[in-house]
């Protein structure tokens, strides 16, 4: 039998090739693994803040111009660019019409694979009748991920100036990322 002897810079580069074989083999496990539910949450959740801070600014802008607000979008695509969408004909359709034109275009849209969420603006009444605004600014925001949530800001114009209230977040289904659902189906 013969033996093969190393020297110790011979040992070293073994070691080292030993460690990074071991480090690349986590990392690809991790990778295979994707993002923790945490890390998904987190990306949700700014990709909300920042649809929901873009539509709120559109909003303002359409009220403060004594303009009525028909419903529009913002989405976030893969990229993280935030964009609003609003269709021109919708402001000669009636609200409910509108509304459901908005969420087709918006199931369309996500079909085609480059939108990560989406948030769908439009005016309700106030389900809080003790409430002194009548109104609420409804901002229904969704993840791929399938994160959902609706925002609830009551608003009223008095004197010109629009004055909002307190953001009340609530529970709610996915309607635009049910595409794989309702393929399935």
């Amino acid at each position: 039998m013969r033996v093969i002897h190393f020297d110790w810079a011979s040992k070293l580069v073994v070691a080292v090739m030993l460690v990074c074989l071991s480090t690349l083999g986590m990392a690809q496990e991790n990778a295979a693994k994707g993002p923790s539910e945490k890390e998904m949450k987190q990306f949700a959740q700014q990709q909300f803040e920042a649809m929901y801070k873009r539509a709120m600014e559109s909003a303002s802008e359409q009220l403060e111009a004594g303009e009525a607000i028909k419903p529009f979008a913002v989405v976030a695509d893969r990229g993280n660019k935030v964009r609003l969408i609003r269709i021109g004909e919708i402001e000669q359709m009636k609200a409910y019409v509108a509304l459901e034109v908005m969420r087709r275009s918006l199931k369309a849209m996500v079909k085609k694979g480059n939108i990560g969420a989406t948030c769908l603006v439009y005016i309700a009444d106030n389900p809080n009748p003790q409430a002194e605004a009548k109104q609420v600014i409804v901002a229904e925001m969704e993840h791929i991920f399938g994160f959902t949530l609706a925002e609830l800001t009551p608003f009223a114009v008095e004197g010109g100036k629009t004055v909002y209230g307190k953001p009340v977040v609530v529970e709610s289904k996915p309607v635009i990322f049910k595409v794989s659902e309702e393929a399935a189906e």
